[in-house]
């Protein structure tokens, strides 16, 4: 395994505020957006070329949570960004708080492709996107682990899961069966795990523990107790910082027993409950960290590690 103190020394670290975003990712700058959608997960993910990526939409409104979060920030946020055109749309799994915000999404914008892992669902938020995407004529892939991703010259994006043959064990075959992946710019990394949980990190482990070791973890399923945050997993992992799309909820999110976790192994921890929309923006080199807290301007994080 890879020295964690080798993998701190690789990257220097700091932040600092930032400028209201441009309508257009700087060339050769890859930024990573955590948007703030309460209970539920959004990122969007600016590629150096210049392709739009958005992973997972928050919810939609329909199921057990009556908040459209699509509609009333997803949406209104792409459109402050200057984002014009999403290339690909990484639907993690087929649960209402991370695909019900990709209706009014697709609705709404120019989209290239639907990404998700085949593993189907009869949610009405699903079968509702997947007709607006055929009445769009919008394509659609599926990913399994061992893909790679070619959609940035200057960028590895490689699926770690979930295998061809899926998941059928733990509390939920959805979750279970979460598109997971890591994207790489030079010395940055971010490995995005959707809601996976136990019996997926066995699998990634066992097949790809080389690949794990990241700066940034978007902790799985809000950061809960069967979160993939067990040792054997941070072990090959060890991020830099961690972060965690939770909003007001009655499960407990995120866990204590997590936030242990993440912190025993000196993991800096973001929150969007806490500190609202996170933009990542790095040159592969050096990254620079702003917020955007709820309801307030942007400010900043004045802290830094090197």
């Amino acid at each position: 395994m890879k020295s964690f103190i080798k993998h701190c020394a690789a990257i220097a670290i700091f932040a600092s505020g930032l400028a209201a975003a441009p309508a257009k990712t700087p060339q050769k700058l890859l930024t990573v957006t955590v948007i703030d959608v309460g209970q539920g997960d959004c990122s969007l993910i600016q590629l150096p070329g210049g392709k739009t990526v958005l992973v997972d939409a928050g919810s939609g409104g329909v199921g057990w949570n009556p908040f459209d979060a699509g509609t009333t920030i997803v949406v209104p946020f792409l459109k402050r960004m200057g984002v014009k055109r999403i290339d690909y749309i990484i639907m993690t799994h087929p649960h209402s708080d991370h695909i019900g915000g990709v209706r009014p999404v697709v609705r709404e914008f120019d989209v290239g492709t639907l990404v998700d892992s085949g593993f189907t669902s009869s949610e009405a938020d699903y079968e509702m996107i997947m007709d607006i995407a055929e009445k769009k004529d919008i394509g659609l892939i599926e990913v399994h682990a061992g893909d790679i991703l070619d959609w940035d010259k200057d960028c590895e994006i490689k699926v770690l899961s979930p295998p061809e043959k899926y998941i059928m064990g733990g509390n939920s075959h959805a979750n279970e069966n979460s598109i997971v992946f890591k994207l790489t710019y030079k010395d940055v990394s971010f490995l995005f795990t959707g809601d996976a949980e136990k019996e997926a990190g066995k699998q990634i482990v066992r097949h790809y523990k080389d690949d794990l070791l990241c700066t940034f973890l978007k902790v799985s399923h809000h950061g809960s107790k069967n979160s993939l945050t067990y040792n054997w997993f941070m072990d090959w992992a060890q991020p830099i910082v961690s972060l965690i799309c939770v909003g007001q909820n009655t499960w407990g999110h995120p866990n204590r027993s997590t936030i242990k976790i993440l912190e025993s192994y000196g993991s800096l921890i973001y929150r969007t409950d806490r500190d609202g929309t996170i933009r990542i923006v790095t040159d592969g080199k050096t990254y620079k960290t702003s917020f955007i807290a709820p309801e307030e301007d942007e400010r900043e994080y004045s802290g830094g590690y090197e």
